[in-house]
């Protein structure tokens, strides 16, 4: 730091006082400042003043003060938490759950006879759309749909299934009396519909019941066990509290 210039004289005998004297001295300061003079002309200290400037314009920027931020209390964190935790319970609730298909289970032992209500469903193999040979018995639960040879209706009730099953998913399995079975069927999802040949009418021997010119569903458990066969089949959508206990063991 550069110091403004000063000038000792002896010590005198005069009394101090603060006023300065005829020669610009300023009495009564401490001892130790010495003596001070201020100049006439403030000019005169033009290099003290650039010197001083030069000194503090080199000095480092002083730290800012960071002020702590305020912490959240336990109360609030947990009321925080609390309503994170309704809003997603609400919204697994609210919004709309993915269909799956329904689980397969193992195949079930019943003592009432094949082929009939609480039995299992015969072990038939029928030709599919990919020429490979299918059992009826894979596809549980499921609804089979036996349609005759020259069944008017069959294919309506085949579309209104689709529809009803929509909700559990359920495989619908048509099984036509034809040497071929029906590849493709436009505007339905293939991948709950399977087409299976049955040209000399095994499955509508093996089941009873089965009607002969009209279409005739069998409800098949997860278990593989027949729950009801529904012969001149009447609007599938009366069918919806059945079909959806196909799901249930």
């Amino acid at each position: 730091m550069v110091e403004a210039p000063m000038s000792r004289r002896p010590d005198s005998d005069e009394p101090a006082s603060d006023e300065p004297g005829h020669d610009g001295e300023i009495r009564g300061l401490p001892p130790e400042w010495g003596t001070i003079v201020v100049p006439d002309d403030l000019r005169d200290l033009a290099d003290e003043i650039s010197a001083v400037q030069a000194e503090l314009a080199g000095r480092p920027p002083g730290r800012r003060r960071r002020w702590p931020r305020p912490g959240m209390s336990a109360p609030l964190c947990a009321l925080i938490l609390f309503l994170v935790a309704a809003i997603g319970s609400l919204m697994v609730i609210v919004l709309p759950k993915p269909n799956r298909p329904p689980r397969r289970e193992p195949l079930a032992s019943p003592s009432v006879a094949v082929g009939v209500a609480g039995g299992l469903v015969p072990p038939l193999s029928l030709v599919g759309s990919d020429g490979q040979g299918s059992s009826l018995r894979e596809f549980r639960p499921s609804v089979l749909l036996i349609s005759p040879a020259g069944c008017v209706r069959c294919a309506a009730v085949r579309n209104q299934l689709i529809e009803a099953t929509d909700e559990t998913q359920l495989t619908i399995v048509w099984i036509t009396e034809s040497k071929r079975p029906v590849t493709e069927v436009p505007g339905l999802p293939t991948g709950r519909l399977v087409s299976l040949a049955d040209p000399t009418g095994t499955a509508r021997a093996a089941i009873a019941n089965v009607s002969a010119t009209e279409p005739t569903a069998v409800l098949v458990r997860t278990d593989g066990r027949i729950r009801r066969i529904v012969p001149n089949v009447p609007d599938p959508a009366q069918l919806r509290p059945e079909l959806a206990a196909l799901t249930i063991r």
